[in-house]
């Protein structure tokens, strides 16, 4: 099954597709103009020649009507006279030939030099054919090409009507169409071969273009070539603002997301190994010492104690670890309309709490006066993430600060902690996921990683703050309503009929 998926599909390069197409239905217009240009040709060729025969029958008939013997000054009663008055005033075209026939006699306008009139006087097959057909006009196949004739009859004055058909007179017009219709012949030809060759300057462009076009499909293929499971930074430049712009910006965007991913998993579990690693030796090394019988009941009991605080911190970043992992979902926060106050004084109450955390005594240093779109829960943990932490980077007997505040549209939520300032660059690097384990202290880069998660889980930030003061403050930053919840047709009609009693009222 895989084998048959694999060979499906063409193996022609895409560049050929693109160039077979174009230079296709560009031969395919080109062969409609010429064919179709042939024909118009061809039609104008008998159009003109039908138009020559008509003209002449009916020059001739208003001569025979007409005109007059200039001997006598009266109507022509020879017929012969008449024929030769007016095939003396006849000067017939290239391929015309008029003929007249009378009292036997064939007679032929004299023309231009190519003899049309003399080929037609000389073939007395068919002269005699045209006479006996019943027709006044119409196209013969002759040894002289195509023939397009016509004609008609003229009796003397005073002559009835029934005069017998070998005392009539007869004009025969003719049209051969063999050399025009060659003359067509070769302007279609003409056209064909500039249309070859327009054909063949488009295949070229369309090769150049196609190429033009492929490059950046092309690049697209190397850079994913490039990409490996241990390097994922290579990215498609990205040039102009077309199309394939847009495609290589999207690509990119892709893979900033991959990478992120990546680089996450890989974050996710350098961070479980940093945070369950020490534990576990200590956890393995204490349940060694339980199983000496010969140890005393307070040193036994202090072993316990303390394996219990490793079991603890071990379930705690397990939790930090799951709450890292659905950060990304779509259900992470759960937001609803809460009082930042209300947040701030629940953190520092439980942070009081006699027991939570020995030695170190809390402060509430501002608090903010709004309400803000958050989920309480997931702000209140990252808080006592910087809590935690504080805890762990002060000595007992310090004062540990916190607090909250609202300007612009966000509130803060922040932890201050007292000690030497941070180097900027170390200050920085806390807070980037992927560094946060990298030359930290221990317990600084899992509780860090959760704060940040939840900021960004409330398209916030995190933040650290030190400077030339005695303390360093962690928090981060959530506007107040990013996170407001789409209202429904059933809540906005709620208000409406709650406005209107109101007023009502």
């Amino acid at each position: 099954m895989t084998e048959n998926l694999e060979r499906q599909g063409s193996a022609v390069s895409a560049r050929w597709r693109i160039v077979g197409w174009i230079v296709l239905t560009t031969a395919l217009a080109l062969l409609a103009v010429t064919v179709t240009m042939r024909s118009v040709m061809s039609g104008q060729v008998a159009e003109a020649a039908n138009v020559g025969v008509v003209q002449e029958i009916e020059e001739f008939r208003t001569f025979a009507a007409e005109g007059l013997d200039p001997r006598t000054a009266r109507p022509f009663t020879s017929m012969e006279a008449l024929m030769e008055r007016y095939l003396a005033r006849q000067q017939p075209l290239a391929g015309e030939a008029i003929v007249g026939v009378a009292g036997g006699r064939v007679l032929a306008a004299q023309g231009l030099a190519d003899g049309s009139g003399d080929i037609l006087a000389g073939d007395a097959a068919l002269v005699d054919r045209i006479l006996r057909d019943a027709r006044t006009a119409g196209v013969y196949e002759s040894a002289h090409g195509t023939v397009r004739w016509g004609k008609a009859e003229a009796v003397a004055a005073g002559e009835p009507a029934t005069i017998a058909p070998e005392r009539r007179a007869h004009l025969l017009v003719a049209q051969f169409t063999g050399a025009a219709q060659e003359e067509a012949n070769r302007q279609a030809v003409l056209l064909f071969g500039v249309a070859v060759g327009g054909l063949a300057l488009t295949a070229g462009i369309a090769w150049l273009v196609a190429r033009q076009i492929m490059r950046p499909i092309r690049t697209v293929r190397e850079t994913a070539e490039s990409i490996t499971a241990h390097d994922l930074s290579a990215r498609i430049p990205v040039q102009g603002r077309d199309d394939l712009a847009r495609l290589a910006e999207t690509l990119n965007a892709m893979l900033d997301r991959i990478e992120g991913s990546h680089l996450a998993q890989r974050h996710f579990i350098a961070e479980a190994r940093e945070h369950l690693n020490e534990p576990q030796r200590l956890l393995a090394a204490a349940l060694r010492d339980l199983v000496d019988g010969d140890m005393p009941g307070a040193d036994r009991a202090r072993i316990a104690c303390g394996a219990q605080q490793l079991i603890a911190r071990m379930g705690q970043t397990l939790a930090d670890l799951d709450v890292l992992a659905q950060s990304g979902n779509p259900g992470f926060v759960k937001p609803a309309r809460v009082p930042v106050s209300e947040v701030t004084a629940d953190v520092a109450a439980e942070a009081s709490t006699p027991g939570a955390h020995p030695g170190r005594h809390f402060r509430i240093e501002e608090t903010g006066r709004a309400e803000a779109w958050l989920d309480a829960a997931r702000i209140a943990d990252a808080v006592r993430q910087l809590v935690d932490n504080a805890v762990a980077h002060t000595s007992p007997g310090d004062t540990i600060g916190i607090g909250s505040s609202v300007a612009d549209g966000a509130a803060s939520f922040w932890v201050a902690n007292p000690g030497p300032p941070l180097d900027p660059e170390r200050a920085r690097a806390l807070l980037e996921s992927y560094r946060s384990t990298e030359g930290t202290d221990p317990g600084m880069g899992l509780g860090l990683a959760v704060v940040k998660a939840v900021a960004e889980a409330h398209r916030g930030i995190a933040w650290v703050e030190s400077g030339d003061g005695a303390q360093t403050r962690f928090g981060l930053t959530v506007p107040l309503d990013a996170l407001v919840p789409a209202r429904g047709a059933d809540d906005a009609f709620a208000d409406r009929i709650a406005t209107t009693l109101g007023e009502e009222s």
